[in-house]
């Protein structure tokens, strides 16, 4: 059985794609494979997988006839995997050399964990470091965190197939925050979070992404929210913290990143 399956979806990902596949197979870890998922995109993305699939038999490329969102095709691609283990990425995100080899190891000597994840540097859309993503390390302050933010980056997960099966993987009633929302049931049924410590990817974000946060987007937050705090025996009086992203989506764009200063995941860089 291979070790790991990696899977990444792509939708008119051109722009970044490239040097996010290069960061994935030049790991110091090598037992894995990459299912990379094209989501019936309209730009070239399609011809860089084309062009990486041929070069590199790792790579399992899947080219959807229509555009079906994140959520399908994770679940589509966890279908797919032989590996024990699932590693996710983003098409636009870079993972240092070491990332695999650092979180494997932490998973076969931590036997109890379930998910491990790690600290992120948060890069712009040329490349240049902005801030350091800090997440909580141990399981039980990232589940103090949960309710408030989410405490583990999607992007810098690799978890324990079988135990995530328990909860059937993701939801697929969820086409955005889809981690937040698998988070809150799998903590709710038991399995355990780790987060490293150690800067093991670079999250992008790009002058689009505080676009990408809509206030569509903050609705569904706070939906999800109300509906997962019961998975945590979250107590009532403390479901205020639903208010947050609604709060975050009614702030004006100027004033966004003073906000954000406030996250507890966002730390400047030394």
């Amino acid at each position: 059985m291979i070790k790991l399956s990696v899977i990444i979806s792509v939708f008119n990902g051109e722009q970044y794609l490239a040097e996010s596949l290069d960061s994935v197979l030049h790991q110091s870890f090598n037992d894995f494979e990459l299912i990379l998922i094209d989501d019936a995109s309209k730009d070239q993305s399609r011809r860089i997988i084309e062009q990486y699939s041929n070069l590199d038999s790792r790579i399992i490329p899947i080219y959807n006839q229509s555009n079906v969102g994140l959520t399908a095709n994770l679940n589509k691609g966890i279908k797919k995997a032989r590996g024990e283990l699932i590693g996710r990425m983003d098409a636009d995100d870079v993972a240092f050399p070491l990332r695999f080899e650092a979180q494997i190891s932490y998973l076969d000597s931590h036997p109890e964990v379930d998910l491990v994840g790690s600290s992120a540097i948060v890069i712009d859309g040329k490349g240049h470091e902005l801030s350091l993503r800090s997440v909580p390390e141990f399981h039980k302050d990232i589940l103090s965190m949960l309710p408030k933010a989410n405490p583990v980056t999607h992007s810098t997960v690799i978890f324990r197939k079988d135990r995530f099966a328990r909860i059937s993987f993701y939801n697929e009633n969820y086409p955005i925050i889809q981690d937040y929302e698998m988070w809150f049931r799998a903590i709710g049924k038991g399995l355990k979070f780790h987060n490293l410590q150690e800067t093991l990817l670079a999250y992008r974000m790009d002058k689009n992404y505080i676009d990408r946060k809509s206030m569509n987007y903050r609705w569904c937050d706070f939906k999800l929210r109300i509906k997962s705090f019961k998975h945590i025996d979250l107590p009532f009086f403390k479901y205020y913290y639903a208010l947050i992203p609604l709060i975050l989506g009614l702030t004006p764009k100027r004033f966004y990143p003073h906000l954000k200063k406030t996250d507890p995941r966002v730390k400047n860089l030394d």
